[in-house]
């Protein structure tokens, strides 16, 4: 999907193997645009791997009968691989132990926006504006 607008149009998968030599996975699903990241992403990226002799070190965790978000069984995958490269203690990941707070907590400018400061870009014609006056 060609949704970055820069230079002559990039993507994802482009942008991904920027990372190149360094460890990299890719979580995908079946019920969003990741579905087709094992035949067409992970092979993409395993290539550009290859010309560094790192294909070991990009994998592709691919979820076919869920949906885009950040459930469990996501999370475990990227929980295991942080551990494996970062050295962690895998043991220390757990979510018995953490409070999942209640979304209007998380809300930092407020519900609706209402703290937001007075100098606030409000929407994508206002930073138009902005960015061409610079």
């Amino acid at each position: 999907m060609p949704v970055h607008a820069c230079g002559n149009r990039t993507d994802n998968v482009e942008i991904a193997a920027m990372a190149a030599p360094h460890p990299q996975l890719l979580v995908s699903d079946g019920g969003d645009w990741t579905d087709k990241t094992p035949e067409h992403d992970y092979p993409y990226l395993q290539k550009i791997y290859g010309y560094y002799g790192k294909t070991a070190n990009v994998s592709n965790v691919h979820l076919p009968a869920e949906g885009h978000d950040f459930g469990i069984s996501k999370r475990t995958a990227i929980y295991d691989f942080m551990a494996k490269y970062l050295g962690l203690n895998r043991a220390a990941a757990d979510e018995s132990k953490i409070t999942i707070e209640q979304p209007p907590a998380c809300s930092v400018f407020g519900e609706k926006g209402e703290r937001l400061p007075a100098d606030a870009i409000h929407g994508f014609a206002q930073l138009e504006k902005v960015w061409h006056q610079q």
